[in-house]
């Protein structure tokens, strides 16, 4: 059928049926949409007055919780005084707190204080033997079962309804064990009710369930739990009442809530129904003739001439749709239609140019259907032919780079179901080099539910990848030429610079030797002369040792680190303990173990000069195929995710020494961590990787 004879059908069936339908339909729609908004409010309004109650609940929930985790209070159920009972438990306290009723309980049950404030009279009452029979009635308000624990509802004190909080005592620190109970508590009297009744602006009543003024029936429905928990009942015709049953801690009915209005919203709902009706009848008449010939004069001819046109645009028969003349939203239409398809082909053009030029392209998977759509873009990266259509996920899976497509199968669901992703993955291109993308992409799920759908980005990041593992060889290959530059300064230094000290030293000591009357002063300036001589020989030495230390050559770099930890705490007087855990017998890369020797000598220079410890502590344990190494101290810490670039020339927080040791870690492929918080001390934990395999026979199942 044509839109224009569906326009006619719509139009004619609508109005005209109204008007045979009108009359039937509003009269009893308006009446019941009037009823249905006088139940919301009284609901509502019942919520309001519950809202109040559980309001005023609260408030004392922390009350009750500031008097049960205050130190004061566990001391006294601990060793009751009447230093507390007459500093706290006053007239004045309990009046300022809006409290009734408060009792203190030991773990035994034993009742230690109870007090009760009459606000007409401001005197403070004894209450043991009220709240005796309150606890007899309900044992649970003592038995709260947790180590923190706590209940509230509506509870009967006297014979009254009482809202009421049972709190454990423990101290301020939540730290126990528990010293008691605490019970408070504020009367629902008649001066409460008709303060609520004032707040509220609302008639509101408290009622037992076996009340006669409850309308007959109502008590035994709202008990017997069925229902949304209310009922509303019409009590005259110029009167309507909600009721809610409340129940007590123990979860019996306790009390009925009723809440009562005028029923003005029904009076105005007939009132209005009656002038409603007249009215859409007669305009249903002339609207409906008048809306058949301008929808036909001004719109559905031009609409159905548009959508001819826009169809033949989608068939490739046109490539522009008629300007339509005028200043209507059909001729706007028109001209937007013809401007968005400019601009769609322009876009296009610039959308194919930037992603070839960027190395840029669009993906699309369907999991549920088991298709992946792949832009042309990355599929010409990679040398294959791209249909633009969705292909086989299996096909793009089996693209994959075997350890990326190992990696997503062993990764969780919930990682790969997360709303976005991002990865770095490797795929075969078809000359067989291997080609590294950036993909991020979100999850996505269809109308109404449908299959779920990721979609996202691949930026080609092969050349970064190579760039920075160029950088890495170059780093590494500068660290090693660095590591050998320094030991042929400390081999030069110690054999020729410190022999040649040597010589000459023992030149100045034998000087005079043979020598008749040698001035003593001259004897003196020798000696003198002699000893600078041995201060520098020691200098060099050490320096040498500095550059290449003999200790990681000669005995391994197990005793090495421990010999590097005496040496800390002999020179600096601070306490350093060195343990090493799975290293008997370990075969470690002489490139590995100098660089772990430099990571724990600059930590432990790090942990001196700038955390003002006195106690480091330093491990190193093999878990293979990897060697850990923590440094921990107890000095000032700071903040780890500061950048580098902001750390003061002269601040307590190390930079470059960091930088250096981060940059070791990584070119043997491990990972530095920092854990570290100003005044909680710092950790430096390395995780790297060791060459060769294990040749002690003790293997656990981690090694293997």
């Amino acid at each position: 059928m044509s839109l224009r004879k569906t326009a006619v059908v719509i139009v004619c069936t609508t109005f005209f049926g109204l008007l045979l339908l009108l009359y039937a339909m509003f009269r009893g729609n308006i009446q019941s949409g009037f009823d249905r908004l006088e139940r919301q409010a009284v609901t509502e309004n019942l919520r309001r007055v519950q809202n109040a109650l559980a309001r005023d609940l609260k408030n004392l929930e922390g009350m009750a919780a500031d008097w049960g985790l205050w130190d004061d209070t566990y001391h006294y159920l601990k060793s009751p005084n009447d230093a507390y009972v007459e500093a706290n438990l006053t007239a004045q306290s309990l009046g300022e707190l809006h409290l009734d009723v408060l009792a203190l309980f030991d773990t035994t049950g034993q009742l230690q204080a109870a007090r009760r404030y009459d606000a007409a009279e401001g005197v403070l009452l004894d209450a043991s033997q009220p709240f005796a029979d309150m606890v007899a009635a309900m044992p649970a308000l003592l038995r709260l079962g947790a180590w923190e624990g706590r209940k509230s509802g509506i509870a009967f004190f006297e014979g009254q309804p009482c809202l009421v909080v049972a709190q454990t005592v423990l101290t301020s620190s939540r730290e126990g064990p528990p010293a008691g109970t605490l019970l408070m508590g504020q009367i629902l009297d008649a001066a409460k009710v008709q303060a609520i009744s004032e707040l509220t602006l609302l008639d509101v009543g408290l009622l037992l369930p076996a009340s006669r003024e409850l309308p007959p029936g109502l008590a035994g429905k709202l008990t017997a739990g069925h229902g949304t928990g209310h009922e509303i009942r019409v009590l005259t015709d110029e009167t309507v009442g909600g009721f809610a049953l409340l129940r007590d801690i123990s979860g019996n009915p306790a009390l009925v809530l009723a809440v009562g209005m005028s029923r003005s919203i029904h009076h105005q709902g007939r009132l209005l129904e009656r002038a409603v009706v007249g009215s859409l009848m007669a305009i249903g008449i002339m609207f409906g003739l008048a809306m058949l010939y301008f929808v036909e004069r001004f719109i559905l001819s031009r609409v159905t001439g548009l959508g001819a046109e826009i169809a033949q645009l989608g068939q490739g028969a046109r490539r522009r749709v008629t300007e339509f003349a005028g200043s209507d939203e059909v001729s706007a239409l028109s001209r937007t239609v013809n401007l968005m398809l400019d601009e769609l082909d322009a876009a296009r053009n610039n959308y194919v140019m930037a992603t070839r030029a960027a190395k840029v392209g669009v993906w699309e998977l369907l999991p549920d259907e088991g298709l992946a759509y792949v832009d042309p873009v990355i599929a010409g990266l990679l040398g294959y032919d791209s249909p633009g259509l969705p292909e086989p996920l299996a096909l793009w899976l089996g693209r994959l780079h075997p350890e990326d497509r190992d990696r997503l199968r062993r990764e969780p669901r919930d990682k790969l179901d997360a709303p976005t992703l991002e990865r770095e993955l490797r795929l075969q291109a078809v000359g067989g080099e291997t080609l590294w993308f950036l993909c991020r992409g979100r999850a996505m799920t269809g109308l109404g539910g449908g299959s779920r759908r990721l979609v996202g980005t691949a930026v080609d990041i092969t050349e970064l990848k190579q760039a920075a593992e160029s950088i890495r060889a170059l780093s590494g290959r500068l660290m090693q030429a660095q590591e050998s530059e320094r030991a042929n300064i400390a081999r030069d230094l110690h054999d020729n610079v410190a022999q040649d000290l040597s010589s000459l030293k023992i030149a100045y000591e034998t000087i005079l030797d043979g020598l008749p009357d040698v001035d003593a002063q001259l004897r003196q300036r020798l000696d003198a002369s002699a000893g600078v001589l041995a201060r520098t020989i020691a200098s060099v030495r050490e320096l040498a040792y500095g550059l290449r230390p003999p200790n990681l050559e000669h005995l391994g770099l197990d005793l090495a680190l421990r010999r590097l930890c005496q040496e800390m705490e002999q020179a600096s007087g601070l306490g350093v303990s060195y343990l090493g855990v799975g290293l008997e017998g370990l075969d470690v890369d002489a490139d590995v173990a100098i660089n772990i020797y430099r990571i724990a000598q600059e930590g432990l220079a790090n942990a001196r000069k700038h955390a003002g410890a006195s106690r480091i502590d330093l491990r190193l344990i093999e878990s293979y195929p990897k060697l850990i190494l923590r440094i921990g101290d107890d000095g000032c810490g700071f903040d780890p995710d500061r950048d580098d670039r902001d750390c003061p020339v002269n601040g307590r927080r190390p930079c470059m020494g960091l930088v250096n040791m981060r940059e070791r870690a990584g070119l043997l492929g491990g990972r530095l961590r920092i854990v570290s918080s100003p005044g909680h001390g710092t950790t430096v934990v390395a995780e790297i990787p060791y060459a060769g395999a294990l040749t002690h026979a003790d293997q656990t199942p981690a090694h293997r």
